[in-house]
Order: structure tokens, then C-alpha cells, then sequence
């Protein structure tokens, strides 16, 4: 199967999560990054920050831990560039970087896509992946979908 039909095929099922009614906003977030981490390998963490002032707040996660950064300033990291300048970010090599906020040392890659909502930042989905090089055009047109999705929810 190619990767765009993966993704297509992976829209429509969250696209039933956000529309389940025995689920609350939190409760569909949670499911839509279970279900992320889970058919996509190199998703190996997978957070939804919200935007609240100057400050992105930590909503929920998918991962085998914790991150240490549950409050960004936007004047720090690839997290508050993104929401910033309302853009994606996409580093192949995090340690390259130097926006780069070390959550896990097993991070080589991270994507950040804003979430909007009537073309405004509210939040963003932050993707960690410990491969170097793992995201594409295709990832990011793919997590935008998936933000806006999320945008109808929280």
C-alpha cells in the first residue's frame, strides 16, 4: 500500500473518532494519537500542545514517557517557533538545530504542525521520531490534515 493511500485511509478512521459520540474532546484526542503511534513506527512520540498566551500547555501524549517540557515559552524550541510564525517545522536532525529543546536523547527527527482555528493558532501537534531524516512533504501534509481534524474537537 503507498503511503498517500495509508494516510488517506488513516484520515477516514479519525475522522470516526472525532465524530464517536461516547467520547469526550480529551478522550478523542487520546484515541487519535494511540491510533497515530500505532500505525505509524516512526511516531515514536506524539504530543498535543494548546495555546494559552505566551505559553504552549502539554493537552495529552502518546508515548513510552513523559516529556520534562509540559509549559514551552513561544520563545523556545522548534514547539514555540512553530506556533510563532505559524508554520511547520520539519528537522531531519534535531541535533543540528539549535531551536532544538531535548525532550528524549533517543530524538533525531521532530515535525510541528500548527493547529488552527479560524486562522488562528490554538495548539500544534508535536511528533519525535528516532530516526534521523523521517519525516517528509508527505508527513506534513498528512499532520495538517490530522490538525484539522483535531481543531473541530478541542
Amino acid at each position: 500500500m503507498s503511503i498517500k493511500r495509508k494516510f488517506i485511509l488513516t484520515l477516514k478512521e479519525i475522522e470516526k473518532i472525532v465524530n464517536t459520540t461516547n467520547l469526550d474532546s480529551r478522550g478523542k484526542v487520546k484515541e487519535i494519537l494511540k491510533f497515530l503511534r500505532k500505525n505509524f513506527e516512526k511516531y515514536n512520540w506524539i504530543g498535543i500542545y494548546l495555546l494559552q498566551g505566551d505559553k504552549l500547555f502539554l493537552y495529552e501524549y502518546e508515548g513510552n514517557r513523559e516529556t520534562q517540557h509540559k509549559v514551552i515559552s513561544l520563545d523556545k524550541g522548534l514547539c514555540g517557533l512553530a506556533a510563532r510564525e505559524k508554520r511547520i517545522i520539519n528537522v531531519s536532525d534535531v541535533s543540528l538545530n539549535p531551536y532544538y529543546l531535548e525532550c528524549f536523547p533517543e530524538t533525531k527527527s521532530e515535525l510541528v504542525v500548527p493547529i488552527f482555528k479560524d486562522g488562528i493558532v490554538i495548539g500544534e501537534i508535536d511528533i519525535d521520531s528516532y530516526k534521523l531524516n523521517a519525516f517528509d512533504s508527505n508527513d506534513e501534509w498528512f499532520i495538517s490534515k490530522v490538525a484539522n481534524l483535531i481543531s473541530e474537537i478541542i
